[in-house]
């Protein structure tokens, strides 16, 4: 979140769209520019794989790039009572092939910047 500070040492939290709003036209030109360069550097940047154990449409947990074995023992540990859950309701009644597959829990990597897995997935602690 923005933060817009005065000449006497006060500062303000505003959102994006208020602090855009303060801005002149040569300021709104210059944040297009500096921000323009900023993504296609984060675009270009090295990409990071996120861990992600999903359920579902559901995300259960995400983890690090180099936690995959804490992903895998996650899985193994909840993998059995869903599986057994969903085939209980397979023999009661079939459904769809892939609406069972969805059901069952998974790990998907995902390819994030390096800025959003340090600010979005896995940020620092305050």
């Amino acid at each position: 979140m923005p933060v817009i500070k005065c000449h006497h040492g006060c500062s303000l939290h505003v959102s994006t769209p208020e602090w855009v709003a303060t801005l002149t036209i040569d300021q709104l030109r210059y944040a297009r520019e500096a921000m323009d360069a900023k993504i296609k550097a984060v675009e270009e940047s090295q990409k990071r794989t996120v861990w992600r154990l999903c359920r579902g449409g559901a995300c259960e947990a995400n983890y690090r790039e180099d936690d995959f074995e804490k992903a895998a023992d996650h899985l193994l540990r909840i993998f059995k009572s869903r599986f057994m859950r969903e085939a209980d309701d397979w023999i009661e009644k079939p459904y769809g092939y892939l609406y069972f597959e969805r059901n069952l829990p998974r790990i998907t990597p995902e390819l994030v910047s390096q800025i959003e897995y340090d600010t979005e997935w896995f940020p620092a602690k305050l």
